[in-house]
């Protein structure tokens, strides 16, 4: 279990995050929704130990994560960022390969078990027909489904995905939001800002609303995701078909 308490973050004097308690379950996939500036990148960097928090703890398995070794957190954490321009030309494999950084031996070698899990993590976001390719010449949709299967790489009981299906076709985006609702399903924690709310409510057990660096809402999407809050946070009106006639893009 990973427990949020009393968070602020931000950048420099700007704290984004403002006070946010939450925690998260094993076997949870737990959605961040909000509109562009709410927060959820500042909260997933902060969760990963990409921001330093201003004040408040993040605590896994009874545990502050800060006092954790820089090692030991990246066999905790595997983080998903948005940006996707810091692998210009190396080989998919090889980039598929750096999860497994954490766990290699003195001599930089991979194990068979590791091995093992970088051929399911290509498998699950269908990259293996993608491995001998440069990373610069792939879509943004190819390399999306590369990055993802990296952060699954690392095997972590805790996923971090930063707006994992962005830049997909349709398909693809259930098929990864599949991969990721799979990795909650092995008793992993997972938590994934998203812009479509209608995968939100359709893969999530659990939604966080965010507004204004604070959630405002949280639960199961049925209790979340109702028109008042979809007022409150998006300015917009749930439409007759519910969700499977929203599609959100901010």
């Amino acid at each position: 279990m990973i427990h949020i308490n009393n968070l602020l973050s931000g950048y420099g004097p700007c704290d984004v995050i403002q006070n946010i308690s939450a925690e998260g379950k094993q076997g949870e996939l737990i959605a961040l929704v909000g509109a562009n500036g709410s927060g959820k990148s500042t909260l997933l960097k902060t969760l990963a130990g990409i921001i330093t928090p201003t004040s408040g703890t993040i605590n896994y398995l009874g545990k502050e994560l800060a006092g954790f070794s820089s090692r030991k957190r990246a066999k905790i954490i595997s983080y998903l960022a948005q940006n996707r321009e810091a692998y210009p030309s190396m080989p998919v494999y090889e980039i598929v390969e750096l999860g497994r950084a954490p766990y290699r031996g003195s001599l930089g070698q991979i194990s068979s078990t590791g091995k093992d899990i970088i051929e399911s993590s290509m498998v699950h976001t269908k990259t293996q027909a993608l491995k001998d390719r440069k990373f610069n010449n792939l879509s943004g949709g190819e390399q999306a489904r590369v990055l993802l299967a990296r952060a699954l790489a690392v095997d972590a009981p805790i996923i971090l995905a930063d707006e994992p299906i962005s830049a997909l076709d349709p398909a693809f985006q259930i098929s990864m939001m599949q991969a990721l609702q799979r990795e909650a399903k092995k008793g992993k924690i997972v938590i994934t800002a998203l812009h479509d709310l209608s995968l939100a409510s359709q893969f999530s057990s659990k939604i966080w609303m965010l507004k204004n660096g604070k959630i405002v809402a949280k639960g199961v999407p049925k209790k979340v995701l109702n028109a008042e809050n979809l007022k409150n946070t998006f300015q917009v009106k749930l439409p007759k078909g519910g969700f499977k006639a929203l599609q959100l893009a901010n």
